[in-house]
């Protein structure tokens, strides 16, 4: 189960990335609009995920940390 949570981000991002480049390469969307689209929906990606990541990254560190204290 430990791939779980990595195959479903790699899922996400692939799924975005296309969205994104569907977005682009439609005609009847200005390149201008559909870049600034683009980037908009990049941030708002960053700012939703970013958090979480961060705090389960900080979470492991200090797993890490008090597991070698006990040890």
């Amino acid at each position: 189960m430990k791939w779980l949570v990595p195959a479903a981000l790699v899922a996400l991002v692939v799924l975005v990335l296309g969205a994104h480049v569907a977005m682009l390469s439609d005609p009847d969307i200005p390149r201008d609009a559909a870049w600034r689209l683009a980037r908009l929906n990049a941030i708002a990606w960053a700012v939703i995920l970013l958090p979480p990541i961060g705090v389960a990254l900080w979470l492991r560190a200090m797993r890490r940390r008090n597991a070698g204290r006990r040890g």
